[in-house]
């Protein structure tokens, strides 16, 4: 198991970390679809994250609820909740906030393969 110190930042890249060692073709998905033009194929990849995140929250019990509520919305797994609630009447702007965030820790991971 994976220590988490209260630092926030690496309890998101655990999330991430966790996210792709599920699995690695929803994580690419997630990664690199175009939001301009949402597949089924990418509502099924963003629909696992809101799966993965309970899981993730009743794997690690080390982590606080505060700081998974926090992670909840630092992620903006918020948004992407909000996509499913309105459809089929969706603003694909809600997914783009989860997929920076995303972006942001494949850059910093300097991970080739996504």
């Amino acid at each position: 198991m994976i220590q988490v110190n209260s630092n926030q930042a690496s309890i998101s890249n655990l999330f991430f970390h966790d996210l792709k060692l599920y699995n690695s073709t929803n994580f690419r998905t997630l990664c690199r679809s175009d939001l301009t033009s949402v597949t089924p194929e990418t509502v099924k990849a963003f629909s696992s994250v809101i799966t993965r995140y309970f899981i993730f929250a009743e794997k690690h019990p080390e982590i606080s609820d505060l700081q998974l509520r926090m992670l909840y919305f630092q992620l903006k797994l918020d948004m992407i909740g909000r996509y499913f609630a309105n459809y089929p009447n969706v603003n694909s702007d809600d997914l783009i906030a989860f997929q920076t965030e995303l972006k942001y820790y494949v850059a910093e991971d300097g991970d080739s393969d996504v």
